[in-house]
């Protein structure tokens, strides 16, 4: 029957052409010779043409999308080597430092598991366009969306996907994912059995014993194909051989925690006047200066002290030095002692001085202060002030 030949030829044209814009042309010219050789099924024709002129997505592949699979699959790594190179590039240019970051996260994955969780923000047809899930059609900022072409960048995927994680949170995720260490150190998470479409990851949180790590939130396309890097630009829906790879984007803060200064003075000449004990401290953290201080605890009797220095990077080697025991006074045991620093908990140390028999007098100590801050990107300074 012509009607049926003729939607046949038209399915053809449109798996050959699928949503590959560079091809639109041809494609309508195509369509056009049939119009004009089968004006009385021009309206089924000019339909389909219709269709696939408005498509501005970004999913491109040599064949139309099966909209109708079910079992796409997320493969997360954090072995930035199995990523083709241009998301390697993304991911350099994203996360700066990664490198370091995985294998700190890597480390970690022996103690516990990194929980992602998977939203389905929009559905996907066959050719390649977006249309909103009703929880996120309202956004107005999300609206683009269903415009999105090969040249939306980098930074309004950032702003789609971080407005969609405002939204996402107050909703139901369509998975939850533990990305996990097996018993031969390979990391893995999946997340399977999803349909096709638009999906924003959302990493929880994780603290390690020197940092918070958070992720960025992003938008990954079900299926998805490598066509632009070199590869193939076969659908890849992640249920093969070929998987959907989903490499976690971290940032980082220091975690912090307090240090505790005893000071026992077992014996105290009152005709000398106060005594003044000064102590240096420095931290180091994966080799930098971190924290640089020097404080004063003041006597004017024997007995106990103490002070609490509190905002020391965690997990920094902190070496406290006893610089000036006092005038007339000896320190007992050693002037140098080393803790590291742990995260909302406080380490100490303890210092011991006494009395050394002569007449030096002293009086209180003024000492300098140095703290230490970070730039907004990511600088380490010292600063001074005089107390």
């Amino acid at each position: 029957m012509p009607g049926r030949n003729l939607r046949r030829e038209a399915a053809e044209i449109f798996s050959r052409y699928g949503a590959l814009d560079m091809r639109m042309r041809n494609y309508n010219k195509e369509l056009k010779m049939k119009i004009m050789d089968k004006r009385g099924k021009a309206l089924l024709v000019c339909s389909l043409l219709a269709a696939l002129t408005i498509h501005t997505g970004t999913a491109y592949g040599a064949t139309g999308i099966d909209v109708e699979k079910t079992d796409c699959q997320l493969t997360f790594t954090l072995d930035a080597e199995e990523l083709p190179s241009k998301e390697q590039a993304i991911l350099q240019e994203t996360v700066a430092g990664y490198q370091s970051y995985y294998q700190e996260l890597s480390e970690a994955l022996n103690e516990q598991a990194i929980e992602a969780k998977i939203y389905r923000v929009a559905e996907v047809d066959v050719s390649g366009q977006y249309a909103l899930l009703p929880n996120y059609a309202g956004a107005e900022a999300l609206s683009g969306i269903t415009r999105a072409s090969a040249q939306t960048t980098a930074n309004e995927w950032a702003m789609w996907a971080e407005e969609a994680s405002v939204i996402a949170r107050a909703q139901t995720p369509q998975q939850t994912v533990l990305i996990e260490k097996d018993a031969d150190g390979k990391v893995h998470g999946y997340a399977k059995d999803l349909p096709t479409g638009l999906y924003l990851v959302d990493v929880t949180p994780v603290e390690t014993t020197g940092y918070q790590y958070q992720f960025i939130p992003y938008l990954i396309s079900l299926p998805n194909h490598y066509g632009d890097d070199g590869g193939s630009d076969e659908w890849i829906y992640g249920d093969g051989d070929t998987p959907v790879l989903v490499a976690l984007k971290p940032e980082r803060e220091d975690r912090y925690g307090d240090l505790v200064i005893e000071k026992d003075l077992t014996s105290y000449h009152e005709t000398l006047g106060g005594a003044s004990f000064v102590y240096e401290i420095r931290a180091v953290k994966e080799d930098a200066l971190v924290y640089s201080d020097v404080v004063a605890l003041n006597f004017d009797a024997p007995g106990q002290k103490s002070l609490t220095v509190t905002g020391i990077p965690a997990a920094a080697e902190v070496t406290v030095t006893e610089i000036y025991t006092g005038a007339g006074y000896q320190a007992v045991g050693a002037a140098s002692q080393t803790r590291q620093t742990e995260a909302d908990r406080a380490v100490q140390v303890s210092f011991e001085n006494e009395y050394d028999g002569s007449l030096r007098g002293g009086g209180p100590a003024v000492v300098n202060h140095f703290t230490y801050e970070k730039d907004i990107e990511g600088s380490e300074n010292l600063t001074w002030e005089r107390q």
